[in-house]
């Protein structure tokens, strides 16, 4: 397995482009890009990003956005709503295809507290079916991620949606933090996730569930392995921390280095 590094982790000290020559200090070669801004959607952007990656050695597996700009609108009940949102869709596919990504990270509709969404399979179903085709359209797997804010906020949400989508193209990622944060067992996710894991998002927690850098909580990352193991996962796993927490490059050196330990072996 590749340990890489999402370029959300060094939000807000570097923007994306600045943080390419930080990832390869760390010494990763595979990054997973988050582009946070429209102007960062255009494609002249793009194609200066993918320069400076090329330059510093590094590969791009997927792509995320802040969806909440224009994910939740896919679902939307107008259809001028649901239209825009697929233009800027397309038009981040663009993006991915320039960088060389072969995955786009999906967060959808957030919810509001901590309820359990009630969610209309059958009416979303079609949906997601077309947005896992786009992509497919654009040589990209279409990753919903699990996120305990958002509608894919507990295990069984898989199975669900599964059932009401025919698309191969549907895959997931897995992130910790975001399993951790919905009070469930974080390896609840990781089974309902089964063959169509593509991705992973790594941090750790303490026993105050407390974000802290993987090597430093409770999180049994030896576990994780081994279960990944056993589903024959192949993918790559991803530094995803946020800028509290860590104090300077030397400490994201060290958690990468403890991923490494466990998953290049």
């Amino acid at each position: 397995m590749d340990v890489g590094v999402s370029t959300a982790s060094f939000y807000p000290d570097a923007l994306t482009e600045q943080s390419i020559p930080l990832i390869r200090d760390l010494g990763a070669k595979k990054i997973e890009v988050f582009l946070g801004s429209f102007s960062e959607y255009e494609e002249d952007y793009c194609s200066q990003l993918r320069d400076i990656i090329d330059e510093n050695g590094l590969s791009v597996y997927s792509v995320h956005v802040l969806g909440t700009q224009f994910e939740p609108q896919f679902f939307s009940l107008t259809e001028r709503q649901r239209n825009d949102s697929r233009n800027l869709y397309l038009k981040v596919f663009k993006c991915a295809n320039i960088l060389g990504a072969k995955v786009y990270v999906f967060h959808g509709p957030p919810v509001r507290g901590s309820v359990k969404p009630s969610i209309d399979f059958n009416r979303i179903g079609p949906i997601c079916d077309e947005l896992a085709y786009l992509a497919g359209d654009h040589g990209l797997k279409f990753s919903w991620e699990n996120v305990s804010w958002c509608w894919y906020s507990y295990p069984e949400f898989p199975d669900r949606l599964l059932e009401h989508t025919k698309s191969e193209n549907i895959f997931f990622t897995f992130d910790i933090k975001q399993a951790m944060q919905t009070g469930h067992d974080p390896m609840d996710f990781l089974d309902r996730m089964g063959k169509r894991l593509i991705n992973i998002h790594a941090i750790d927690y303490d026993d105050k569930k407390e974000l802290t850098l993987p090597g430093r909580g409770i999180f049994d990352f030896y576990s994780l392995a081994q279960k990944l193991k056993t589903i024959n996962y192949d993918g790559p796993i991803f530094l995803e921390v946020y800028r509290g927490n860590y104090e300077d490059y030397s400490d994201l050196k060290e958690s990468m280095d403890f991923l490494r330990e466990i998953f290049d072996s």
